[in-house]
């Protein structure tokens, strides 16, 4: 386990983190704070139940949020960049629109948007890049196995996002696929091009699970515990992949931030595959009683391409905090759907 000290960040600096009311950014924030940094968080509009929250949990001073509606502004990006050491850049376009002229474009300039406001700011040390793993691969028709590197990358989503001939059923995620390449791609481009003051490095989670810290906090960690509630949504949107629970991801956020040795690297969030069968037994062995759960559960997908993720992710996790294996997909179903009431 790595010692404080030898953090790139001193503990007690301040980190700037986007999409801070998210269900993946606030679980960043809280993870943040539980270290002894100070965070302060960006959100589109006025989020009072988020500072409340925190403060309840760590006291005072400890987080400020500051409105920020939208991400390409940077004069607004530099405002809330003074004094900080430290950036995650977790918002990006999240709407699922099938017109990869409105969200693509947007994502990318959002992307460059920070990383030239941070280069503008000197005490600015890293910046981390909460990508996806969408702009890696997706499931794909086929045969063998596919072993990811650090150069993988899912162009063949943005051929089809801008495909008028691609189905609407899928056109909307292969857009927001297509995004999340396109953005990581190019922030890496940017700092090689203008060669920043700070580190670059990014985090490529899979399906997220787990602890919802506030009522008011959405994303796929309600779409999963509506299973307990006849709601087949996630299933139908979803094929079955890697998942990562919302600990385990914070905590590589935190890594790619403060890990000496992690630099300009891309960082895999895959924790192990699951089918929608093993969530449905999982949520029946923690919920014995439910008569709710859904029934209608597709066959384990056949024919598909074998996605094999690099290890270097697990390592980091024991090297750096102690954490001999990632959060299993029992227990990061059981703090979702306990977190949740459910």
């Amino acid at each position: 386990m790595a010692s404080t000290e030898s953090y790139a960040i001193r503990v007690g600096e301040r980190i700037l983190v986007t999409g801070a009311n998210g269900f993946v950014g606030s679980n960043v924030v809280d993870f943040l704070l539980s270290l002894g940094y100070i965070v302060r968080g960006t959100v589109r509009s006025e989020k009072p139940w988020l500072v409340e929250m925190f403060e309840a949990k760590y006291g005072a001073g400890r987080f400020e949020s500051c409105v920020v509606p939208v991400l390409d502004d940077k004069k607004a990006l530099t405002r809330v960049l003074d004094g900080v050491s430290g950036v995650v850049h977790v918002a990006s376009d999240v709407t699922f629109s099938s017109d990869p002229a409105k969200v693509i474009p947007y994502v990318v300039s959002a992307t460059e948007a920070i990383l030239e406001a941070a280069s503008s700011v000197t005490s600015v040390k890293r910046v981390v890049l909460t990508s996806s793993s969408a702009a890696a691969v997706v499931p794909q028709p086929g045969k063998g196995s596919l072993v990811m590197n650090q150069d993988t990358w899912n162009d063949a989503s943005i051929q089809a996002a801008w495909d008028e001939s691609t189905s609407a059923e899928i056109r909307g995620f292969m857009v927001y696929a297509a995004s999340k390449t396109e953005g990581e791609r190019a922030a890496f481009n940017w700092v090689k091009r203008n060669k920043p003051g700070f580190i670059l490095n990014s985090v490529l989670p899979d399906y997220t699970i787990g602890e919802v810290l506030h009522p008011s906090i959405g994303s796929t960690g309600y779409l999963t515990a509506q299973l307990l509630e006849v709601n087949e949504t996630v299933i139908n949107l979803i094929s079955s992949q890697y998942f990562i629970d919302a600990k385990d991801l914070a905590r590589l956020h935190a890594i790619a931030l403060f890990d000496p040795s992690v630099q300009s690297k891309r960082l895999f969030g895959f924790a192990a595959s699951f089918t929608w069968r093993d969530i449905i037994d999982t949520l029946h062995e923690l919920r014995p009683a439910s008569e709710k759960i859904v029934k209608n559960i597709p066959p384990a997908r056949e024919g598909f391409v074998q996605i094999v993720p690099p290890n270097r992710s697990k390592e980091l996790l024991s090297s750096f905090f102690g954490q001999s294996d990632w959060t299993s997909l029992k227990d990061s179903l059981k703090a979702n759907i306990t977190s949740l009431g459910m």
